[in-house]
């Protein structure tokens, strides 16, 4: 016993040694450098196996042209054939499937040189070639799985040839025979996207007869179901969904089709409605509660002035529930047109895909962030964003103010960053120059560093500087670290004492205009500075930033003339505004805001697509994209194609410690 023991153990030992050997030569083999640059083939191999394509695709070249013969040669231009198609050049992978097939490759090789011949064929749209080479493949190939993607081949060529009946049938028997999980998948999902994309109504309601149940019918339904609900076509709609639920009671989409129904029961009269999604609850509460009421405000006019339809709100608190799942049943519910908000650019994202999947239109009166409307053709913005400010106040300061010169004051912060770049490319495109940017840190208080590059010196350095100027008899030189945006000292060597000393500091500046786009707290603190260091004859320009009174009181006598531009003043003559301003107050007990402003005129413009007679989303889409010139309170809005809004800001002047509209 203990011999037979010993015996297992000595041999168990003895495998496990030759096990670590043969593990550690594998894994230095592994590791090992590539092969030796003599060696063109084997250190392209090498390279084309670790995914590094570019480097593999020269060294084989490099190989070729010393004309191999063989099946290093064979193998050679095959590689060359995937890697061209791997970067989608079709036109070239062919040549080189076609040199391989021409020299008589191994069985295997010409196998995969003729599949991926054949692929090429199909992405060049030469349709009849690929079809005969599908064909082949399907008889002659050895691989059942490279049999079973050319058969999913040779339906996607009757796609292409718009015979999607012919196509579905085709993937149909291969999601019905086939045993492979992936081409499963890859079938199910073609003919999901050609019932989505190609079939019409009426092909798709004669396709939903045909079928009496199973795949596809699942996703013919679907598709109907979502036509008759951007079309409101409640009495077909609740018959579709009432069929899906019964023939395919376990997907997934049954709770939210169910939900669809009594939504549809719920609303006899067929009422419009405008899903409102907003914070009504905790730290953005206030932002939501003024975005609401801009919005109501809008509906009660509305309702007032209509003689016929009117209209609803459905509002939801995105603070006490998932936002996505908040608009999810407002898209399922198909007399809600489209949805006023949410507040934030993030929340905005995450309902993009929301937004396409139930064609539901989206307008955020607040959410600011760059290219947010190109994220989908559903979602639209009524906002004031950083790109606008920066191009509105540039351009009102070259045509209008008629300056050409300007220095930029900046905080270190994204906003300022972004501001600066639009500012500077729409001076530049006017024909204005930018001589300088300075940041600032936002913790500063102290700007004298940024000040003296500008050119600043306060009355005590000025008379040193003249003093010694005159004594040491030192020719003037300009002020300020940045000789594009110095200004010039004037020649007072001559000046006796006491006419120094009572010197009245006036300097010419060398650019017009300073913009600071920094918010009021900042700006407060820069203004009285800049006086204090003699450049008090520069305009001053500012973003909304600036919009508080708290502004007025902090630089007091200092400003001498400053320009910002906002989205909303409730203090403007214009009609619309003090009608807005005056029914805001006696509805809510309060003045409205730029996010009030915003809200009302979003909500407004759905209404307007409702009167030109839009009945269901995609109408609503296409009215939208139509608004030229809306008279909002927020500022002359046009709808882009892109969704953004392009709008004529309100242009405030401060003058005399008081703020008023200059446009």
């Amino acid at each position: 016993m203990k011999s037979k023991a010993s015996s297992f153990f000595c041999g168990t030992f003895f495998f496990s040694l030759v096990f670590l050997f043969a593990f550690n030569v594998f894994a230095a083999e592994r590791d090992a450098p590539p092969p030796h640059p003599l060696n063109p083939f084997l250190q392209a191999e090498h390279l084309y196996y670790s995914g590094d394509f570019d480097k593999a695709q020269l060294l084989y070249q490099n190989y070729l042209n010393g004309k191999p013969s063989g099946d290093r040669g064979n193998t050679a231009l095959y590689r060359l054939g995937v890697i061209h198609q791997e970067n989608f050049s079709c036109a070239t992978a062919l040549r080189y499937y076609k040199m391989v097939l021409n020299r008589a490759p191994p069985l295997e090789l010409t196998h995969d040189a003729k599949f991926g011949q054949a692929q090429c064929l199909f992405e060049l749209e030469q349709y009849g070639e690929a079809e005969a080479s599908f064909k082949e493949i399907v008889f002659s190939h050895p691989d059942a799985k490279k049999k079973w993607e050319a058969k999913i081949y040779l339906g996607r060529l009757d796609e292409k040839r718009l015979d999607y009946k012919k196509a579905i049938e085709k993937l149909k028997v291969i999601y019905f025979q086939s045993e492979d999980k992936a081409i499963h998948g890859q079938t199910k999902e073609l003919i999901r996207q050609i019932v989505t994309k190609n079939l019409d109504k009426i092909t798709l309601i004669r396709f939903s007869k045909k079928y009496s149940s199973g795949f596809p019918l699942d996703q013919i339904l679907l598709r109907l179901i979502s036509i008759y609900r951007d079309e409101r076509d409640l009495e077909e709609l609740q018959k579709t969904i009432t069929r899906f639920l019964q023939l395919f009671p376990e997907k997934s989409e049954r709770l939210a089709l169910e939900s669809t129904l009594k939504q549809i029961e719920g609303n006899k009269e067929n009422k419009l409605r405008l899903g409102v999604v907003l914070p009504l609850t905790g730290k953005m509460s206030l932002n939501g509660q003024q975005v609401l009421q801009g919005t109501q405000l809008a509906v009660n006019e509305s309702n007032l002035t209509n003689q016929g339809e009117k209209f609803e709100t459905v509002v939801q608190n995105s603070a006490s529930e998932p936002i996505e799942q908040l608009v999810e049943k407002l898209a399922t519910d198909p007399s809600v047109i489209g949805v006023v908000g949410p507040v934030l650019s993030d929340a905005v994202r995450d309902l993009v895909p929301i937004a396409d999947r139930y064609h539901l239109p989206i307008l955020t009166p607040t959410a600011s962030s760059s290219g947010l409307a190109e994220l989908s053709p559903y979602v639209f913005r009524n906002a004031v964003t950083r790109e606008l400010q920066g191009k509105y106040i540039a351009e009102y300061a070259v045509n209008r103010l008629g300056l050409r010169r300007f220095v930029i004051l900046h905080p270190s912060e994204e906003f300022g960053f972004e501001l600066t770049d639009v500012f500077i490319n729409e001076v530049e495109s006017l024909g204005g120059e930018v001589v300088s940017v300075i940041p600032y840190e936002r913790s500063q208080t102290d700007f004298k560093k940024q000040i003296h590059e500008m050119g600043g010196i306060d009355d005590d350095g000025l008379r040193k500087l003249v003093n010694d100027q005159a004594k040491n008899n030192i020719e003037s030189k300009p002020l300020g670290q940045n000789g594009q945006m110095s200004r010039p000292l004037v020649e007072m060597g001559l000046w006796s004492g006491d006419e120094v000393q009572n010197l009245k500091v006036s300097l010419e500046l060398s650019y017009d205009a300073i913009f600071l786009p920094g918010f009021y707290d900042k700006v407060g603190l820069i203004v009285p500075q800049l006086v204090f260091y003699n450049i008090d004859t520069a305009t001053l320009l500012g973003a909304r930033g600036w919009n508080s009174p708290e502004l007025i009181k902090m630089t007091g006598k200092h400003m001498r003339e400053g320009y910002f531009i906002d989205g909303f003043y409730a203090q403007s003559k214009r009609p619309e505004v003090v009608k807005f301003v005056r029914e805001y107050k006696n509805n809510f007990g309060e003045d409205p805001t730029l996010l009030s402003a915003q809200a009302y005129d979003a909500a407004k413009m759905f209404f307007k697509t409702i009167h030109l007679g839009a009945r269901n989303r995609l109408q609503v889409k296409k009215e939208l994209l139509q608004i030229r010139r809306f008279q909002g309170v927020s500022g002359e809005t046009t709808i882009l194609p892109t969704g953004e809004s392009e709008k004529k800001l309100f242009v405030m002047k401060i003058v005399k410690k008081k703020i008023v509209e200059d446009n």
